[in-house]
């Protein structure tokens, strides 16, 4: 899954002319109007109100600071020079304001500055080396403390509901849960604390789909990570900045998206899974009325081409029914919502592409069970096998 940034990422990373291809140090610049100390000035007043908000939810929102930050990075990078300090507050930026889709942008960027512009990559080289082109993205993760983005990624949006809920809101709901005393869980709650029972009832509103494209983006943004922790060891080896804090976060937020939402990313998946199917169907449906032009009978549909379609109320192969039982499952969502048939159909559909090992597996859980049960039918036992080949 990638994501469409709102800036032409391509001039961002476009070389500047002349001998300096990453154009100008914005450091120089000490006017009043310097972007990168407007820029700083931005984000060290963003960071004051957001440690104001986790005092005082009533405090003013920093989220105008973050666009005069994201702003003034895209307009340092595309038409001053490039710098690695500025790529780290812009990927800061863009969590705050889009989420892992903004975190993914960011972190594409800074890979693309560091795999083309490295040699000329502002700030250059001191008499400590790389030591202060690497701290901006070792202070993202964080060293001895925790980084500037781990506390932002524990708030980003896991409902759509309004206010949404982040990680930290879960983790306190499941907290609050376990208190044996209803007074005083009942007292954390009305002093503003979140139940596990608001918590559900934002998720259970929330869209399947909105679900399946959170998970998709938390993995493109660990597979973006990937790669710019790739980029930099590839420059300086095992200095490279870590990022092992982020990549924790990024996990736990999966795992328990997972665990909270696991039948909303089952409805995905069965939602997609129908979707392609009815593409293929659709694409079947075409190839056979080309055929049936022809006026030659088919054999395994069991028809003579009258220079019409075959009919689709008839399979004309198992895979054919199969897809339209998929095709009742959503005509019976649709106008029956209410109704367990269209996921039993679909239930039924997934289990007729299993093999009868697959099968087996999972209606008999139980491993000796299993074992026994081909013992006695004279089967073959696809486990005992394995474990022969061992």
């Amino acid at each position: 899954m990638t994501f469409e940034p709102t800036f032409d990422f391509e001039l961002l990373l476009e070389p500047f002319d002349g001998d300096t291809p990453s154009g100008v140090d914005p450091r120089l610049d000490l006017s009043p109007t310097s972007r990168f100390l407007r820029m700083k000035d931005a984000r060290a007043s963003a960071r004051r109100k957001e440690r104001a908000i986790d005092v005082d939810g009533d405090a003013p929102s920093p989220m105008s600071e973050w666009q005069e930050v994201a702003q003034l990075g895209v307009e340092i990078l595309t038409e001053e020079g490039k710098d690695i300090e500025v790529a780290s507050w812009l990927a800061e930026a863009l969590l705050r304001l889009s989420g892992c889709a903004g975190l993914y942008v960011g972190i594409k960027a800074s890979h693309g500055l560091v795999e083309r512009f490295w040699d000329t990559l502002y700030p250059l080289p001191d008499e400590d080396g790389n030591e202060s082109r690497l701290s901006p993205f070792i202070g993202l993760n964080g060293a001895e403390g925790e980084g500037t983005l781990i506390q932002p990624l524990r708030k980003i949006p896991l409902t759509a509901s309004e206010p949404p809920y982040g990680l930290w809101q879960y983790h306190q709901a499941q907290e609050i849960e376990q208190i044996s005393d209803s007074k005083k869980r009942d007292e954390r709650i009305a002093a503003g604390a979140l139940s596990l029972a608001t918590f559900t009832e934002a998720v259970n509103a929330t869209p399947a789909s909105w679900y399946a494209d959170l998970v998709a983006g938390i993995a493109a943004v660990r597979e973006a990570l990937d790669e710019l922790s790739g980029a930099f060891a590839g420059q300086v080896g095992i200095d490279a900045p870590p990022a092992g804090s982020i990549r924790a976060v990024l996990q736990a937020i999966a795992d328990d998206v997972n665990i909270f939402a696991a039948d909303k990313l089952a409805h995905a998946a069965r939602a997609a899974e129908l979707e392609a199917a009815q593409s293929e169907t659709a694409k079947d449906e075409e190839s056979d009325s080309e055929d049936d032009d022809s006026g030659e009978y088919d054999e395994e549909a069991g028809n003579a081409s009258t220079g019409r379609a075959v009919p689709s109320t008839r399979p004309v192969n198992r895979e054919d029914g199969l897809r339209q039982l998929l095709q009742i499952a959503t005509f019976f969502r649709e106008t029956e919502p209410h109704s367990p048939i269209s996921y039993t159909l679909e239930e039924v559909v997934r289990r007729g592409r299993m093999s009868f090992n697959e099968l087996l597996q999972e209606l008999i859980i139980d491993s000796s069970a299993r074992h026994y049960f081909f013992i006695a039918s004279g089967i073959s036992s696809p486990e005992v096998e394995s474990d022969s080949d061992e």
